[in-house]
């Protein structure tokens, strides 16, 4: 079967704090004639300007803060979907639009909420969820002189867990704990923020990685990162976290406010138990949520979008 032809609309997030798009676009290219644009504009231009004829139109993290203004996309004959990311964003008015432009296939990253919030929208969803780019997010065989790691935000009102662990850890010298730098651009100058290849090292270097997964139980990327380093996970579980692989137990260790504390002294102090439960967990993720994979994934979606477009009967 000949590559698709894709024009992929996307905020433009070189040297960006989490640059999962860019690594996504990377794959892409690889299976799919692919033309990316960051521009907003009417939907006519930005194809016209494509220097590709599209097969299908990809909006990226559509509708959510820096990504690119689509007009026209209500008249438009090429099939298309959009990516969600932040359910939560702009929600419910991110709902009306999503009626109003007529959208038939949405990507989302978090299945159940997903089905939760937007449950008209059921048979128009796609499962696509998080992936790690393992030439970065990986072993680095460095020393684990860190014990005890957080990194991110931890505001209470979106992640109290995180705030209760970073409460009662604070005086314990063996936790280490770096703020979020902002989702934003970073400097080449910054030598304090913790991104990419240097982010993923010094998960690399802890023993236990402590996240939650928001007051809004999302399987966030912190679960896949931390995981693909060869680094114990603890966390809450979830049925879609369990879907996706995550066995607690087996390759990570689920936690609550009651118990992190006791779960986090018993794996330091019980070394064999914790890097097999780790060792799993890389294993897990580079094998089921690669970044390669999901852009294998994504154009099966939408070889079986078009290849239902084409079997429609003419009206």
């Amino acid at each position: 079967m000949e590559p698709i032809n894709l024009l992929f609309i996307t905020r433009d997030d070189r040297g960006y704090t989490v640059p999962a798009s860019v690594y996504f676009i990377r794959e892409l290219s690889k299976v799919t004639r692919l033309s990316v644009s960051c521009e907003s504009g009417p939907i006519k231009e930005i194809i016209n300007n494509a220097g590709i004829k599209p097969d299908f139109i990809y909006l990226n993290d559509y509708g959510e803060n820096g990504s690119p203004e689509i007009s026209g996309l209500e008249d438009l004959e090429i099939p298309f979907a959009v990516g969600l990311h932040d359910l939560h964003y702009n929600y419910p008015n991110r709902k009306k639009d999503l009626t109003g432009i007529r959208v038939k296939y949405i990507f989302t990253c978090y299945r159940d909420k997903f089905l939760n919030w937007y449950p008209e929208f059921t048979e128009r969803m796609r499962w696509l969820p998080h992936h790690v780019n393992t030439e970065i997010f990986k072993d680095y065989k460095l020393e684990k002189d860190n014990e005890l790691l957080m990194m991110g935000a931890a505001l209470e009102e979106f992640y109290p867990l995180r705030r209760t662990i970073m409460k009662r850890f604070e005086e314990r010298p063996e936790f280490v704990y770096h703020g979020h730098p902002g989702y934003r651009k970073i400097g080449e100058g910054e030598k304090k923020v913790f991104t990419g290849e240097k982010y993923a090292k010094e998960i690399n270097r802890a023993k236990i990685f402590l996240t939650c997964d928001s007051i809004f139980h999302y399987p966030i990327m912190k679960y896949y990162e931390a995981t693909a380093c060869n680094t114990l996970l603890m966390a809450p579980s979830s049925r879609e976290l369990m879907d996706l692989g995550f066995i607690p137990g087996v390759n990570f260790i689920s936690i609550d406010e009651g118990c992190f504390e006791e779960k986090a002294d018993y794996y330091l102090h019980h070394d064999q138990e914790r890097e097999r439960i780790a060792l799993n967990g890389m294993r897990m993720v580079h094998k089921r949520h690669s970044t390669k994979k999901r852009a294998e994934e994504f154009v099966q979606f939408v070889d079986e979008i078009l290849v239902q477009q084409s079997e429609k009967p003419c009206r």
